[in-house]
């Protein structure tokens, strides 16, 4: 009977696989984030919060570790030794995050960005940028301000006196904004921001994508030419 794998084999021999795991950790290091398959994110994973853990240590035998394993260790071992140690003094685990981005084009492998947690600028991070661009779209869609609907989610009352089917789906759609409203609390609480100063950052997003809009569809020079002839607007093909 066999036992249970000790790690993913990537479909990879031994030693490509530990030299991609080495480049990948080594690189998401160096810059904090960045982009591959879900299944070598989490191995990914496992070997940075290793590495991390090594650097809050600190010893001259945990350095001697962390220069075997990683390429570029001049750039790296000071950014595990002094950045991350002070980064995550006070945290025992769970340094990285993964954000899953949809399937890639051509083989429709799973990709996700993996990055490191940056709590002393939370906002920089990829899931706090996702959660803005989200709000950002509900709210174009509504044309609405979103944030404090979006906080707090309410259920129809009519359709809790409609057939089961239709109060079934809208019980897993209510599910659904409940989960999405602790992300929007939790980042709120991580970025030490309100939810008016989260509202105002969801508003530029917003008056930053209807100018990509009015760029790419004409729409500043249909107004242009209708405040120009008010009377007798020439049409545009």
């Amino acid at each position: 009977m066999h036992g249970a794998s000790a790690h993913r084999k990537l479909n990879m021999k031994s030693a490509l696989r530990r030299q991609v795991l080495r480049n990948l950790t080594t690189d998401l290091i160096k810059h904090g984030r960045l982009e591959t398959t879900i299944p070598r994110a989490k191995e990914l994973r496992r070997l940075v919060d290793k590495m991390i853990t090594l650097g809050k240590r600190g010893t001259e035998h945990d350095r001697h570790q962390i220069e075997a394993y990683l390429y570029k260790p001049k750039d790296v071992v000071p950014l595990l030794m002094d950045t991350y140690a002070k980064r995550f003094a006070t945290r025992p685990g769970g340094f990285t995050r993964i954000i899953p981005m949809g399937n890639r084009k051509g083989d429709h492998a799973p990709m996700a960005v993996i990055e490191i947690l940056n709590t002393d600028e939370p906002q920089a991070e990829v899931s706090f940028s996702y959660l803005v661009r989200s709000l950002a779209s509900m709210q174009i869609a509504g044309e609405t301000k979103i944030v404090d609907q979006a906080l707090s989610p309410k259920m129809d009352d009519d359709l809790v006196y409609s057939n089961k089917r239709l109060f079934k789906k809208a019980l897993e759609e209510q599910s659904s904004r409940e989960k999405f409203a602790f992300k929007i609390k939790k980042a709120i609480k991580n970025a030490q921001i309100s939810a008016e100063q989260l509202q105002e950052i969801v508003d530029a997003d917003v008056a930053r994508a209807q100018k990509v809009v009015d760029r790419h569809s004409g729409k500043k020079i249909q107004r242009f030419v209708k405040e120009t002839w008010p009377e007798n607007t020439p049409t545009m093909l």
